[in-house]
This record gives structure tokens, sequence and C-alpha cells, in this order.
């Protein structure tokens, strides 16, 4: 009787834990979709501009997923010459950090004055911002308005935060952000890493 018992009681037990087993994911995944929710709130950042550049798509690429959770403008940075392919593109990048070498810019400057936060984004060539970004940064008055820059690169982003603050004139700089090897990097993981970052924004604006 008792070896019939344990033929019968078993294989449910087996089954109730696998079922269990199997159940964990989804609820993983659930309670990630709901944690993600809560991160893309905007809540506090009023009105938001998320100013870039972008050559290779990569700051492009974080540019418009701040934009989509953020529900902010965008202000593109174009140059008037478009950049050669590599290897000259690497010369010309290198040349242009001088400021008497910055590039010309297609479009005026976006009025500050309507936003509460202002993003800036920017490839990381030479180990500081992109020619362009400086070109911007030198023409910009942020006038006391709440600045956060970020950075894509692949591996290095020298002193590009430092010396972003050194050229973002009368700009309020808070926790900024790079990211390394964007499309090496996962859609979910990417997406975890921005919301993250602009839950702890939000805290601190």
């Amino acid at each position: 009787m008792l070896k019939l018992l344990l033929k019968l009681t078993l294989p449910a037990a087996f089954l109730l834990t696998t079922a269990v087993v199997f159940q964990k994911p989804a609820l993983f995944a659930q309670e990630s979709r709901m944690n993600n929710a809560q991160l893309d709130s905007s809540d506090g950042f009023g009105k938001v501009l998320v100013v870039y550049y972008s050559l290779s798509g990569n700051t492009k690429n974080i540019a418009m997923r701040i934009k989509e959770k953020t529900n902010a403008d965008v202000y593109e940075i174009k140059t008037v010459e478009k950049y050669p392919p590599a290897p000259i593109l690497y010369i010309t990048a290198k040349k242009q950090i001088n400021p008497k070498n910055y590039p010309q810019l297609q479009d005026k400057m976006p009025d500050f004055e309507k936003y509460d936060l202002i993003f800036v984004g920017s490839p990381v060539w030479w180990y500081t911002a992109a020619a362009p970004v400086l070109s911007f940064l030198s023409q910009a008055d942020f006038k006391g308005k709440t600045v956060v820059p970020f950075a894509t690169h692949g591996g290095n982003y020298g002193s590009f935060f430092e010396d972003f603050a050194k050229k973002a004139k009368n700009a309020v700089i808070i926790n900024g952000k790079d990211f390394k090897k964007v499309k090496k990097e996962k859609e979910d993981s990417l997406n975890d890493k921005i919301t993250v970052w602009l839950k702890s924004l939000a805290v601190e604006l």
C-alpha cells in the first residue's frame, strides 16, 4: 500500500515543482516590466529637450530612447560639411577638436528658455566630445538651465565629462552617463540602463 501511495504522490509532486520552476521566469519578467514602467515615468522632469550629434547612429539610438521615456523635444546637431569616410575621418576629427577649427553648424541654436531639463549627447572623439558638439557648446548659453551630458564610445570616454563641464556655459550639470559599445548591447539591457539612470535623475532634480 505504501509503495502504491509513493508511486501516486511522487509524480504529482514532481509536476508541482516543475510548474513552480517554469512559472518563476514569467513572474520575474512581469516584475521587470512593472519596474520598467515605474522607471519610464518622466514625473518631475518638466519640459525636456534632447540635443545630440550622431555620426554612426549610436548616440541617436540613446537620444531617441530618452525622448520616448521623457516625452522630450529633439534637436539634432548637423554640420554644414559632411565628414569623410575613415581613415580621413580620424584626421579631420582630431584637427577639429581645436577651437579654431570647430565645424560650422547648419541650424540656429534652440530656445533653451522653454525647457526645464536639457540632455546633450555626443560620441567620444579623441577622448573628448565630438567636434560638432564642441562647436555647439561654444555657441550655447544655458543661462542656469539643468543640463545632463551623455556619451557613446567604444571603450574609453577619456576627459569627456570634464571637458563638457568646462565648455557648457552657465549650465547646472548633473549625473552624466556614458554608454559603451551601444550596438553590442542587448535591447533589454540598454533600456534598463537608461531607465535606471533616468530614475536617478528624477531623485536628483
